[in-house]
């Protein structure tokens, strides 16, 4: 004995298994999920990314790969910060839009500060998209890292010291 399924109901069984996944979809279009690890490839350089902290308006990432050195108290460290929005500004007479950044910064632990030694923006999240640009050996002034800022944690966690 065989059994005959009119279309009409296959197609109908289909469509009602597909709402999940449009529904997760939509949902995530909209407020998209900021994973715990994210993993890059830029060239032969693939970097593996844990989440650090999230904002309102941005999720940052450190590369499992760290230096730190004991004899300076310094840390050197890789920091991609996703933003939810593009970013626009103005720099050298010309406007850049960036969705996500890479910068290269130091954690001097004596001096409880943070300094940002290279960047480099993209267009897309995640690093994804063309390079918009790339500052090396940048000289921003650095003070020490107050309490409730993103500096301030790296500080905490890199010295191992709360106050």
């Amino acid at each position: 004995m065989s059994y005959y399924l009119p279309k009409s109901v296959l197609i109908t069984v289909f469509a009602i298994l597909c709402i999940p996944a449009l529904a997760y979809g939509t949902f995530q279009s909209f407020y998209p999920m900021e994973p715990d690890a994210v993993y890059t490839k830029h060239d032969q350089l693939k970097i593996e990314w844990q989440k650090f902290s999230a904002g309102e308006n941005f999720t940052e990432y450190l590369a499992k790969e760290r230096y730190f050195d004991e004899d300076a108290l310094t840390a050197d460290i890789l920091v991609l910060r996703n933003f939810k929005e593009p970013q626009r500004l103005f720099y050298q007479h010309a406007r850049v839009s960036y969705s996500s950044v890479i910068t290269r910064e130091t954690v001097n632990c004596r001096n409880r500060t943070v300094t940002i030694q290279d960047l480099m923006m993209f267009s897309k999240p995640l690093t994804k998209g063309e390079l918009v640009n790339d500052l090396y050996d940048l000289n921003w002034d650095t003070s020490e890292a107050q309490p409730g800022t993103m500096n301030y944690l790296k500080v905490t966690s890199f010295c191992r010291f709360a106050s």
